[in-house]
């Protein structure tokens, strides 16, 4: 029997995290023996609420991403429009294409990434960073207003007129990328911690201390963080991860969060005693 599209994508999505879920845990079995059980059932409150988070971004959030980046799309491809695409993206050639959509993709996270770290932004994106036990499913602790992120980067690639198929090889290089530098694997590249983003690295991004100092913002580039000052990777991370802040606990408490902390800010600052020259 044929599923309907919108529920056929939902038993899609769930087919998937099973699958890295059992990835990831053979892989933790594999690095850390019979400590992974226990580090497994060490986060299973926070991968717990990483979950409810994800079903509503999916319930909600995902389909109007998926809308706006539809509409983008629609008007980039109107009978008689000239974009990128027509002129540059076929002489490349498909290697180097699809190369610069992944350099562009995670060029454009970069730099989402930073703005989110600023203090205006910030209290959304402390959700994400909240996880006290970091694993690859960190990933999907996502604020609605942080997936903005995503819309960002996807306009972007398309405002570029780079094919369909290189947007969405680059988004799933980022989004499987993105589940492994989160996991909780003590892994460095060595050299290649030059080039690239790794688990440890990351790891230091999420550090309680670090929160708001900026390092390491990049997905898979690490190459970005070097060439803009936020490169840091002085080996295996062994600090606490989570935010300095309180959060409410549960789904009410994530979503409501930057709203609370942005209208405690516009109350205090309504409050402060105007100040006058002498």
């Amino acid at each position: 029997m044929q599923l309907p599209p919108g529920l056929a994508a939902y038993v899609h999505q769930a087919v998937e995290m099973s699958l890295l879920a059992v990835g990831f845990f053979l892989l933790a079995l594999l690095v850390k023996g019979a400590r992974a059980v226990a580090d497994g059932r060490a986060a299973a409150a926070e991968t717990k609420r990483n979950l409810v988070l994800y079903v509503m971004d999916s319930l909600t959030v995902g389909p109007a991403l998926a809308m706006a980046s539809s509409a983008v799309y629609t008007i980039m491809h109107a009978p008689g429009a000239v974009y990128a695409g027509a002129v540059v993206w076929d002489k490349i050639g498909p290697v180097g294409t699809l190369f610069a959509a992944v350099f562009v993709c995670d060029f454009l996270g970069y730099w989402n990434h930073r703005l989110f770290h600023t203090s205006v932004l910030w209290p959304s994106h402390a959700i994400h960073h909240s996880d006290t036990r970091m694993t690859w499913f960190t990933l999907v602790r996502m604020h609605p207003f942080d997936r903005l992120g995503t819309l960002i980067d996807l306009i972007g690639m398309i405002l570029l007129g780079l094919p369909d198929w290189a947007v969405v090889t680059a988004v799933l290089v980022r989004h499987y990328w993105g589940h492994l530098i989160h996991a909780d694997l003590p892994w460095t590249l060595g050299k290649l911690d030059w080039i690239f983003i790794s688990p440890a690295m990351h790891r230091w991004h999420h550090a309680r201390e670090y929160r708001g100092s900026g390092v390491n913002f990049a997905t898979v580039f690490s190459v970005f963080d070097r060439a803009f000052g936020t490169f840091y990777a002085p080996g295996v991370c062994d600090q606490p991860t989570g935010v300095q802040e309180e959060i409410a606990p549960g789904l009410t408490g994530a979503y409501l969060h930057p709203v609370r902390t942005w209208a405690a800010r516009l109350k205090d600052r309504a409050v402060q005693p105007a100040v006058t020259a002498p």
